[in-house]
C-alpha cells in the first residue's frame, strides 16, 4: 500500500493497526489552499466493510458528524470517502506517543506501575473528559476508547482519535488472549448485555483507561472470551490504590464509580466528572499537594487560578443602594430555604420508624410482582432497613426472600442475552456450549462437546478457528484442578423415595426418578455405584 495515493493522499508509511483498519501517515497529492494541511493520519477501513451495502449508506453520514469535532483534544478531522474500493478517512496526524506505546516503555525502565499519577496521568483525564464533554455535547460517542488512542504530544497535549468509528466498524464482541490492552479491556458492560450505549458508556471505557494509566495493567485479565465478558458484567477491578498506596482517595474512589457495572452509579456526564476532578484538584491542594491541571481551551490566564486567590468581594458600604438591597432579597431567601431544609432533616430525623411488621407486609405486594424493579424497591426500601433495624426479626424468612430476589434476577439476566445470540456457523455454537456446560460444572459434558467439535469439523476450513478454541480449551481442562462440587443425593433417599412411588403403584414414575438420576449425574464417578446399589436393594431395573 505504501506510494498508493487513496483520495487526495498518498500513503508514506504504515502508523498501526486495529480491529477496524490500519492507519498510515500519508501526504497531500495536490495543496488547494494555503492553510490546507499537508500530512494526514489516513485510516483505511477493512475492506470487508465496504462490501457491506449498509456501511456505504452511513458511511458519508457519519462522517459529515465528526466534522463537528473542533477542539483542541480532538485529532481534527479532514475528509473520508471511498476511493478503489477501499473506504477511508484522514484526520490530522499528530506527532506524539500514544499511552499504549508509553506504558510499554515505562514497564521497562520504572520501578513503580503505570505512569506518575501527579504529573502524567490527572493531566490526561481532564483533556479526556474535556474532549468527550466536546463530542458529546454533539451527540457523538467514541465507543472505543482505549489507551493506543490516547495520543500525547511533546508540550503535554493530549489528542484523541478515532471518534465514532466503532459506530460503523463491528466491534469485536471480546478480545481473545493476547488482546487484553485492546478494545475489549474498555468496553462497558452494555456492550454484551444488549443494553443502549450512552455518554456514561465512554465514561466507563475512560475509566478503563485511567486505571491503566495509574496501574499500568488492565481493570481485567481472563484466558477466555465468556471470562472477559462476564469480567466486564459482574466482577469487580482490584482498587487502583491496592497497587498504589500513595494514590489519594478521591482519585482511587472517582476511578471505580467510573467503572461502576450500573450506568446509573456512574458520574452523569462528561461536564460532571470535569467537576469532580476539579474538586479533587482543591481538596489535594488544600492538603498540600502540587497539582497542576492543563489549561482549559477558554481559559485566557492559560493556568487555573490557585484556590483562595479570587478577588475578595465588595462590601456592603461599597456597594450601591440597589445592591445592598439585592443581597439583602438574597440573604433572606437563603435563610428561608435553609429554615425549610433544617425542618425536613428534624422531621425525617423525628418521625416514627415503621415496625418490623410494618415494613414486612408493605414489601409482600412487590415480591409478588413480575417487575424486577418492584423487586429492587421491596429489598432497598422494605427488606433492608427492616434487617438494619431489626437484625433479628424473622430473619430466617427474610433472609429467604433477599435470596430469592437475588436468584431470580441473575436466572432473568442469564435469559437476557439468549434470544439476541447469533451465531456464524455451528462449530461456534458449539464451541461456546461447551463454555457454558464448563461454567454451569459440567466439565465432562463440555469435554465430550469440545472434542467432538474437534473430530467433526477437522476437515472444514471454515471452521478451523472453533477447532483450534474447542482443542485449546480440552488441554486446559487437564490443566485445572478438580472443580468443588456438592455432593450428589445419597443412593438411600433415592431407595427409600422409589420404593414409596412403587408402594403406591406408581412404577412410571419411580422409573423415570431413576433415570432422571442417572442422566444428571453420569458424568460423576460416584453415580454408577450408587445407582447399582439401589437396583440390587431390591428396586426393579427400570
Amino acid at each position: 500500500m505504501i506510494g498508493t495515493r487513496i483520495g487526495n493522499w498518498v500513503l508514506m508509511s504504515e502508523v498501526g493497526r486495529g480491529h477496524t483498519g490500519t492507519v498510515y501517515r500519508a501526504s497531500a497529492a495536490e495543496v488547494k489552499a494555503t492553510d490546507d494541511p499537508t500530512i494526514a493520519a489516513v485510516k483505511i477501513l477493512h475492506p470487508a466493510t465496504v462490501r457491506d451495502s449498509t456501511f456505504l449508506e452511513r458511511f458519508p453520514g457519519e462522517m459529515l458528524g465528526l466534522r463537528r469535532l473542533t477542539h483542541p483534544n480532538i485529532a481534527c478531522f479532514l475528509d473520508s470517502g471511498v476511493h478503489a474500493g477501499l473506504a477511508y478517512y484522514a484526520t490530522e496526524f499528530v506527532e506524539g506517543t500514544d499511552c499504549a506505546t508509553l506504558l510499554a516503555r515505562h514497564e521497562k525502565t520504572a520501578e513503580q506501575p503505570g505512569l506518575n499519577w501527579q504529573q502524567s496521568v490527572l493531566s490526561i483525564a481532564v483533556q479526556a473528559t474535556r474532549a468527550l464533554k466536546h463530542a458529546h455535547h454533539r451527540s457523538i460517542l467514541h465507543r472505543d476508547l482505549k489507551p493506543s488512542n490516547f495520543i500525547l504530544m511533546a508540550d503535554g497535549t493530549l489528542k484523541l482519535t478515532d471518534f465514532g468509528v466503532a459506530k460503523l466498524v463491528a466491534l469485536p464482541p471480546l478480545a481473545l488472549p493476547g488482546e487484553a490492552m485492546g478494545t475489549a479491556g474498555y468496553l462497558a458492560p452494555e456492550h454484551f448485555t444488549g443494553k443502549p450505549l450512552t455518554r456514561r458508556s465512554d465514561l466507563y471505557a475512560l475509566g478503563g483507561v485511567i486505571y491503566t494509566l495509574l496501574t499500568g495493567r488492565p481493570p481485567f485479565h481472563a484466558t477466555t472470551a465468556a471470562e472477559f465478558m462476564h469480567k466486564h458484567c459482574y466482577t469487580l477491578p482490584d482498587r487502583p490504590g491496592n497497587f498504589l498506596p500513595k494514590l489519594p482517595a478521591e482519585i482511587d474512589e472517582l476511578v471505580c464509580e467510573l467503572m461502576a457495572k450500573d450506568p446509573a452509579r456512574r458520574p452523569a456526564s462528561a461536564p460532571a466528572l470535569l467537576e469532580e476532578w476539579d474538586r479533587i484538584r482543591g481538596k489535594l491542594e488544600r492538603k498540600g499537594e502540587k497539582v497542576v491541571f492543563p489549561p482549559a481551551p477558554n481559559d485566557p490566564t492559560g493556568t487555573h487560578a490557585p484556590l483562595g486567590d479570587t478577588p475578595p468581594a465588595v462590601s456592603d458600604r461599597e456597594a450601591d443602594p440597589a445592591e445592598r438591597r439585592a443581597k439583602r432579597i438574597k440573604a433572606a431567601v437563603l435563610g428561608g430555604s435553609l429554615a425549610v431544609v433544617i425542618g425536613l432533616i428534624l422531621f425525617a430525623f423525628f418521625r416514627p420508624r415503621p415496625s418490623p411488621e410494618s415494613l414486612w407486609s408493605d414489601a409482600q405486594p412487590l415480591l409478588a410482582s413480575e417487575n424486577p424493579d418492584d423487586w429492587d424497591k421491596a429489598r432497598d426500601e422494605f427488606l433492608d432497613p427492616l434487617t438494619a433495624r431489626n437484625p433479628d426479626w424473622n430473619a430466617d424468612e427474610v433472609r429467604a426472600a433477599k435470596r430469592r430476589i437475588k436468584d431470580t434476577k441473575e436466572m432473568l439476566a442469564a435469559f437476557a442475552p439468549l434470544g439476541k445470540a447469533k451465531y456464524g456457523s455451528e462449530p461456534e455454537r458449539l464451541y461456546y456450549l461447551g463454555l457454558r456446560q464448563f461454567q454451569t460444572g459440567e466439565r465432562a459434558a463440555a469435554r465430550r462437546t469440545w472434542e467432538a467439535v474437534t473430530r467433526l469439523f477437522a476437515n472444514t476450513p471454515d471452521a478451523s478457528h472453533w477447532v483450534g478454541l474447542s482443542k485449546k480449551a480440552t488441554t486446559q481442562l487437564d490443566l485445572l484442578p478438580a472443580m468443588n462440587l456438592p455432593p450428589t443425593p445419597s443412593h438411600g433417599t433415592i431407595v427409600e423415595d422409589v420404593r414409596k412411588l412403587r408402594a403406591s403403584g406408581q412404577n412410571a414414575e419411580a422409573d423415570a426418578m431413576l433415570k432422571a438420576f442417572e442422566e444428571l449425574y453420569r458424568d460423576r464417578a460416584d453415580t454408577a455405584i450408587r445407582v447399582r446399589a439401589a437396583r440390587e436393594a431390591g428396586v426393579p431395573k427400570p
